[in-house]
């Protein structure tokens, strides 16, 4: 911008106005000396005072940036240049942050191939990225001067709810819950589970779906306040199906963390009398002659084979209870309304 271009334009419209530089600094709350400023070219009025400066002079804020007063179609062309600047600033700041979230997937994707020394340092790597890329989005925006849209703050929360899902998943891969159980590890292993068993890794599902939600819940709020109440960090297209599978995805986490418990506590039970009897030491018919060993057998596993069939009963009963809510739900929608109805109510 010309500074004295628009410092003649503004002594221009002053003095057209037969006013003098105290009586407009009078009217803004500025010094002359400031009016002077302007008018000599040595400086552009604030943003702040320049609406006030527009409408005292009857001019708009681009004729005096521009230091002219402009015709309609130069301010049209004016504005579509200025439109086209934003546009490609916005599509700058998102390919700054899709590079950052590119290399951030790539370090969890080594993180989870377990690379002795390396993939430990992955993951914080893979944080760091992902956030230093939401930084170079944000800084200009806040402290440069960019104008972001809706548009764009939901393109970069849910790519960084995507990015911080599969980071808290690796993360729950590579630590180990409570202490290491060597008693158990020894029977898992001759049950055929070469796995290190620790107390409470069996939790781990649990543990990822609530961190899942929380991590939801904050990036939300995050999106809410830059965006305003009307972002949503999901799709609304993805809403209906949302409520249609949320059931069915609480039915499948809980029926997945109680059937992996049982039958853990049934192979763990198990695993030494495999290792004495067999793989098929259930159906074995050797114990039908030893009675008193086939006793003991079932007094120390039928409990847990009991508990397997029991979740297995319970999963179908209430998949299948389930089943039929969302037939009646689909049934219902697709109801269409009775030609005897008030249509006022």
């Amino acid at each position: 911008m010309d500074t004295v271009k628009t410092g003649t334009y503004l002594a221009m419209l002053r003095r057209a106005r037969g006013a003098t530089q105290q009586e407009i600094a009078d009217r803004l709350g500025v010094s002359n000396k400031t009016v002077s400023k302007w008018e000599s070219g040595g400086g552009l009025p604030d943003i702040t005072v320049l609406p006030a400066l527009a409408e005292l002079y009857g001019v708009t804020a681009d004729d005096i940036l521009a230091g002219e007063t402009l015709t309609d179609r130069r301010r049209s062309a004016l504005e579509s240049e200025t439109a086209a600047q934003r546009k490609r600033l916005l599509a700058r700041l998102r390919l700054r942050f899709d590079i950052c979230l590119i290399i951030s997937l790539v370090l969890v994707g080594l993180a989870f191939l377990g690379i002795v020394y390396v993939s430990p340092a992955a993951l914080p790597l893979s944080v760091g990225i992902l956030w230093i890329g939401y930084i170079l989005v944000v800084y200009p925006i806040y402290y440069g001067g960019a104008e972001a849209d809706g548009a764009l703050w939901q393109n970069v929360y849910r790519k960084l709810l995507a990015a911080s899902a599969a980071q808290w998943w690796m993360l729950l891969r590579m630590v180990h819950l409570g202490k290491l159980d060597v008693e158990r590890t020894e029977l898992l292993a001759q049950a055929g589970r070469m796995t290190l068993y620790y107390a409470y890794d069996e939790w781990k599902p649990l543990l990822f779906c609530m961190g899942l939600l929380v991590l939801y819940l904050l990036l939300r709020w995050g999106l809410k306040r830059s965006a305003g109440p009307e972002a949503r960090l999901l799709p609304e297209k993805w809403r209906p199906w949302l409520v249609r599978l949320g059931p069915w995805i609480v039915w499948a986490v809980l029926f997945f963390l109680l059937w992996k418990l049982a039958d853990e506590r049934y192979e763990l039970a198990l695993a030494p009398w495999k290792a004495r009897y067999g793989t098929d030491v259930m159906r074995d018919s050797r114990f039908e002659g030893w009675p008193k060993l086939k006793a003991s057998r079932d007094a120390e596993l039928m409990p847990y084979f009991r508990a397997c069939q029991a979740v297995l009963a319970a999963g179908g009963a209430s998949g299948l209870g389930l089943l039929g809510w969302t037939a009646w739900s689909a049934l219902r929608r697709k109801k269409p309304p009775s030609p005897l109805a008030d249509p006022q109510k």
